[in-house]
């Protein structure tokens, strides 16, 4: 078994959501004062590879922490869909495929290879609503996406993220890495950290393969 890495490293020039804020990173204590080295960090719970749940779009919905640990771990199947900006990944993209209930369905849209540019964050390929209503009629736990949202860059109302989040399936924005994984079916493990009441955080999202 091999584990591939499918996390942004996070550092005060990563790119963020517009209007959120960057990370920013102080050191707190040194090593040759107090005896060990640490650091303050603030950031968005949306800042880089990170899952948003529910409660990030439907109020009384589950929070990150409350995520059963089970849904961390799943099966996975990777759809390559490959996406110029503004483009949108509509049902017939996905109907072929063998999604099952329960499955991650990851998006694999290429769309990584435009981190450098200055549309990455605003220009990004998405889920149509039909598309995301039959994801969600499929029952899937989870939909990840190699960009900085589920959504259409363009798409103001964030149809997607409207319908699934709500229907308590989990997003996972800002994967890379996906061209190491060689297979359609792999194991995903995506581990938020376990942030009480917040509507998403962080993760790292590995790929077993």
């Amino acid at each position: 078994m091999r584990v591939l890495d499918l996390t942004m490293r996070v550092s005060p020039e990563i790119k963020v959501f517009p209007g959120s804020p960057q990370p920013f990173f102080i050191q707190w204590s040194r090593l040759d004062v107090h005896g060990y080295d640490s650091e303050v960090m603030t950031m968005s719970t949306h800042t880089g590879t990170h899952m948003d749940a529910p409660s990030h779009f439907a109020r009384g919905k589950k929070a990150i922490d409350e995520i059963p640990p089970s849904r961390l771990v799943c099966d996975a199947l990777l759809v390559r869909l490959p996406k110029k900006a503004g483009q949108t990944i509509g049902v017939a993209d996905i109907e072929g495929e063998d999604i099952r209930r329960g499955d991650a369905v990851v998006l694999a849209t290429g769309w990584e290879k435009h981190y450098s540019h200055k549309d990455y964050m605003t220009e990004n390929p998405g889920l149509s609503k039909a598309a995301a209503r039959y994801l969600a009629r499929k029952k899937v736990s989870l939909v990840g996406i190699d960009g900085p949202s589920i959504d259409q860059g363009r798409d103001a109302r964030f149809g997607a993220h409207n319908i699934l989040l709500p229907a308590g399936v989990l997003a996972v924005e800002n994967l890379c890495n996906l061209q190491k994984i060689k297979k359609k079916k792999f194991t995903l493990v995506v581990a938020p950290l376990n942030l009480a009441g917040a509507t998403g955080s962080p993760v790292r999202a590995l790929a077993l393969v």
